[in-house]
């Protein structure tokens, strides 16, 4: 199999003015709002590489000669870096969609909105296209502020209340599960499987669970004028909230999602295997033929993909999927 890209920069497609200069071509592909970025190393050895305008978009595809190559994202060139000897451009751009407008400050309230509600103003306002999973789209807040606060930590924000994931990709602002592997509309992402053999390497942490078995938030009841108390989980020790939300639901759903957070732990596995650009964060793999403990499904927090010289790697880093906490 032969490793092969394509770059199309600014509407042109440049692959056949550098495919004999590329050194190296990294995609890092992330979960939640950390930007997905790229990385073109380039021999400059006669100084006629055209440096690329800060800002110029660049769409980047991955794959095998043989086969067929996969689309990685659209990238904005951010910075680039001319060096020698020997002479050499480095060209390093992040997601097109995850800048701008999304990390400018807001102050705002949101009345008696769903989430389905929250993330379809904000999608519009980005011109994107909405997708929230089934199980959140109607939780429904009484009133919410973003104070001084941009889109993007907002978002962050409201989706770590839930345990869940809100990201851009490609045209569409997502707000999904957290390790559950379901794509936006709730059907699951097929696993992708790794078999151990000897043209990989692996390593697997295994980390203590979080120190508390129950959390215990506060809300404030309207009708008796008294803060109320919840709880997620049983025994001691007890985490509590410092937050009071506004209604029972609220209190109870933050409290709940602190204790999956702490359940799932900080086991982790990665992998480095040969390049396979279809495996994208968000999405799980099943490991088959480890041993006891690392073989089964995992979640994938991050995938970075590497076309340097003649070969073609895979880097992938997991954690425990939700499915399998507890």
């Amino acid at each position: 199999m032969t490793p092969d890209f394509k770059i199309i920069a600014a509407g042109i497609n440049i692959t056949a003015q550098i495919k004999d200069r590329l050194l190296g071509l990294t995609i890092s592909d992330e979960a939640g709002f950390k930007s997905d970025t790229v990385e073109i190393a380039l021999d400059d050895r006669d100084n006629a590489i055209e440096l690329p305008l800060p800002g110029a978009p660049m769409a980047v595809f991955m794959g095998y000669r043989e086969t067929f190559l996969v689309p990685m994202g659209v990238f904005t060139a951010d910075e680039v870096l001319a060096k020698g000897p020997p002479d050499t451009v480095t060209i390093r751009g992040k997601s097109a969609n995850l800048g701008g407008p999304l990390q400018e400050q807001k102050t705002r309230a949101w009345d008696d909105m769903t989430i389905a509600d929250i993330v379809a103003t904000i999608a519009s306002e980005h011109a994107l296209e909405p997708r929230v999973a089934e199980r959140y789209r109607d939780f429904r807040y009484e009133h919410l502020d973003q104070t001084d606060e941009s889109d993007l930590n907002f978002l962050t924000r409201l989706a770590q209340n839930h345990d869940a994931i809100a990201t851009v990709k490609g045209e569409a602002l997502l707000f999904i599960g957290r390790g559950e592997g379901l794509t936006a509309s709730g059907l699951p992402m097929l696993p992708v499987p790794i078999t151990k053999t000897g043209n990989l390497k692996w390593s697997m942490t295994l980390a203590a669970r979080g120190d508390f078995k129950s959390v215990e938030a506060y809300w404030h009841d309207q009708e008796t004028g008294t803060r109320q108390t919840v709880t997620a989980g049983d025994g001691t020790p007890v985490r509590k909230l410092r937050h009071v939300y506004a209604t029972e639901e609220e209190a109870q759903t933050a409290a709940q999602s602190q204790l999956d957070e702490a359940q799932r732990g900080k086991d982790t596995l990665k992998v480095t295997m040969p390049g396979n650009p279809l495996i994208a964060a968000e999405g799980q793999i099943l490991a088959l033929g480890f041993r006891i403990g690392v073989s089964g499904l995992w979640s994938i927090t991050r995938a970075k993909h590497q076309i340097a010289g003649r070969g073609f790697t895979t880097l992938i880093e997991t954690e425990k999927p939700k499915s399998e906490i507890g």
